[in-house]
């Protein structure tokens, strides 16, 4: 009787997963033909579609393979939380931090074009667009209880990802200098990097919060709102370099409590908890609030060694 039940479960599951991948494809399909209509509509508007549809078109599909890869990774961790619900389709909350990290390609080619064509009004408006979702989807996951543990990475991930491309954009219009943008990379980089020595060694992460996490994030967006004053103000460019070379330290310093953090893990005793997935939970008694959410000033969340 009692392998009975469990031939019963592990069936479930093995549908459950079935389902749960196939609302991934539905999902990122979906997402990449909206991706690329916003695209035409911006490039045929303004004539530059020939000029990077197959630029995009590549770049765009090898970004989503990669998000499908992620998500087929983490699938055991769509999970609500408390409760222990395990998801068969992507929820609302989770649909909806999806589709601001699907965007990045189609902003990053809209912000290149705007070098050459009129369009950054335009481009203004989709980019706020998408950084009022960073908002949405926290308020749909506390309002629906739509709190998963994919969930916080995933929008730890989206807002570093976010990061990245802005970092190549300000590089690409020599906003800010050649260094900066080397050590940013090395910082995502050296993270990503982290969680992966992590998850190896470990086969689980914790999300955590760090505060340097947060400063890292929050020091580089201010430093990078501060840059474009450059062009509203005669301002002298010693500001510049000297606001550059903090927050460089910052990062810097950031780099080195996430090789602690990870040093940390590795030396950690594995969670007994019996959980499927890649993350461990942080509920642990306490109500975490929005996984989405995870900082209300946008300020990034850590994910392990993440953030």
């Amino acid at each position: 009787m009692l392998a009975t039940e469990q031939i019963e479960e592990q069936d479930s599951e093995t549908h459950r997963l079935a389902l749960l991948i196939r609302s991934f494809v539905i999902t990122l399909g979906l997402y990449l033909i909206i991706q690329f209509c916003i695209f035409s509509a911006y490039a045929l508007s303004f004539g530059f579609f020939r000029t990077y549809v197959l630029q995009f078109l590549i770049v765009s599909l090898a970004f989503h393979a990669l998000i499908m890869t992620m998500l087929v990774v983490f699938r055991g961790d769509f999970v609500i939380e408390p409760s222990g619900k395990r998801l068969d389709h992507v929820n609302k909350a989770n649909a909806i931090t999806l589709f601001r990290v699907s965007t990045l390609p189609t902003i990053l080619y809209i912000i290149i074009a705007s070098k050459d064509y009129p369009i950054r009004f335009q481009l203004a408006v989709l980019v706020a667009i998408i950084f009022a979702t960073d908002f949405l989807d926290g308020y749909v996951s506390r309002k629906e209880k739509q709190v998963t543990r994919v969930g916080r990475m995933m929008d730890s991930a989206s807002d570093y990802s976010l990061l990245f491309v802005i970092t190549f954009v300000f590089y690409y219009f020599h906003i800010i200098p050649a260094w900066f943008l080397w050590l940013l990379v090395s910082r995502l980089v050296g993270q990503g990097l982290m969680v992966l020595a992590v998850l190896t060694v470990k086969k689980r992460v914790t999300p955590r919060t760090s505060l340097l996490g947060k400063a890292t994030v929050a020091s580089t967006m201010i430093l990078y709102a501060i840059e474009l004053l450059r062009y509203l103000a005669d301002l002298p460019r010693w500001l510049f370099s000297s606001l550059e070379y903090a927050v460089g330290l910052i990062i810097i310093v950031s780099i080195v409590d996430k090789v602690l953090i990870m040093i940390n893990d590795l030396k950690a005793q594995a969670p007994t908890a019996d959980t499927s997935g890649r993350l461990n939970s942080t509920m642990d008694g306490e109500k975490y609030g929005n996984d989405q959410e995870r900082s209300r000033d946008s300020t990034g969340t850590d994910q392990g060694p993440q953030g």
